[in-house]
């Protein structure tokens, strides 16, 4: 006669079945409490959720966590991919309206735009949308590869466009003879091609071998034990280094427009564009927000998540590990709040931080509530 492993337990769950072969343990009512708060747990989180919930505490209340993450970060990202299409869609017309001067600055704003679109959606894809369609195989090999890419180029190419324009306005309040005559519309054109073409070549290796992790048995083998470490280590290198450069040269340019500023006041020789340096600094000062909160989301992996093994949730590891499982579901969870609150409050600093953005803006809403009362007196004369 087979006894259940659980036989014992004062409460029985229905997934006690998945587990019976795994006798490692003195205490398995303990563990399987902990392993049941849903029935069929990959059926409501994503890969990111799996790789999140192998190093818990109590998995009851980290399945909670994660049920929540799912919908709380689709609703945040899909917020965020709008603010930044409307910020788009007011920065386009106005770009093609400026002169020559000012398109120079306006382009990094437009990309700066355009790569949280990019990234904002990839992360929908990747985390909401293919895994909930496709399961890891070989076959899904360029479909990750080429969302990895994607995500990783527009995140580079984010920071390049932070650092572009600081040094655009560095110059053209430095150095203003310069930025009008040495400084063409041409130059700043080649300049944020190139910041995209080294993006590229930089994320296409990194995204094959992201993809190759994901989708284990495809056209390059990439194991946990040999491959992943070594993947995650020159990620992480060349992440840091281009996010330490970034920080570097914000703090620069803020630091000597400061001082500029304040030596002006000293001779009082401050003109009327004091505004105008209040608003640089501010949009400078958003900047070095922006990439501290990006290089915390990218620590966070690197520091909680690294020894996560995908899928582990399915079998005696991630039954024996089931006492281990909070920290990295909060961390997790974290991770995404802190790429929302990037690509949601970056669109609102360009806004604000820029006269003609924020005034065209601010046209549109009072014309907007001008018709309001209009549409509701047209619909109170032609009732249905």
């Amino acid at each position: 006669m087979n006894h259940s492993l659980f036989e014992n337990c004062s409460y029985h769950y229905p997934n006690e079945v998945s587990f019976e072969n795994c006798t490692l343990t003195s205490a398995p009512c303990t563990l399987i409490q902990k392993n049941c708060f849903f029935p069929d747990v990959n059926s409501l989180i994503t890969r990111n959720c799996r790789l999140i919930i192998q190093s818990f505490q109590d998995l009851n209340t980290a399945i909670s966590v994660i049920f929540y993450e799912y919908y709380v970060t689709i609703s945040l990202f899909s917020v965020a991919a709008l603010a930044n299409c409307y910020c788009l869609c007011v920065t386009v017309p106005l770009f093609f309206e400026m002169e020559e001067k000012s398109k120079k600055r306006y382009i990094f704003l437009l990309t700066r735009c355009l790569s949280c679109i990019c990234m904002v959606f990839s992360m929908i894809l990747s985390t909401c949308v293919f895994e909930q369609i496709l399961t890891p195989s070989p076959s899904n090999f360029f479909i990750y590869a080429i969302l990895n890419i994607v995500s990783n180029t527009s995140m580079f190419g984010l920071l390049g466009s932070y650092v572009g324009l600081a040094l655009l306005l560095y110059i053209g309040v430095m150095y203003p003879m310069i930025f009008k005559t040495q400084i063409s519309l041409r130059f700043v054109y080649l300049m944020v091609s190139s910041i995209y073409l080294v993006s590229l070549l930089i994320s296409i290796p990194i995204g094959i071998f992201q993809a190759a992790i994901q989708s284990p048995g495809g056209l390059i083998n990439c194991s946990q034990k040999t491959c992943v470490p070594w993947v995650n280590l020159i990620q992480f290198i060349i992440s840091g280094i281009c996010l330490i450069f970034t920080i570097a040269i914000l703090f620069f340019v803020f630091i000597s427009l400061v001082r500029h500023n304040q030596k002006l006041k000293r001779t009082d020789t401050l003109s009327s564009s004091a505004s105008s340096m209040k608003r640089v600094r501010r949009r400078l000062g958003w900047a070095i927000i922006a990439v501290t909160f990006i290089s915390a989301a990218q620590i966070i992996p690197y520091l909680f998540l690294l020894d996560v093994v995908p899928h582990d949730i399915d079998i005696c590891n991630g039954f024996y590990k089931s006492n281990k499982f909070m920290g990295e579901a909060i961390a997790g969870f974290a991770e995404s709040l802190v790429w929302i609150f990037v690509f949601l409050f970056d669109p609102i600093a360009n806004i604000f931080c820029d006269k003609k953005m924020s005034e065209r803006v601010k046209n549109q809403f009072e014309t907007l509530k001008d018709r309001m009362p209009n549409a509701a007196l047209a619909s109170s004369l032609f009732p249905r």
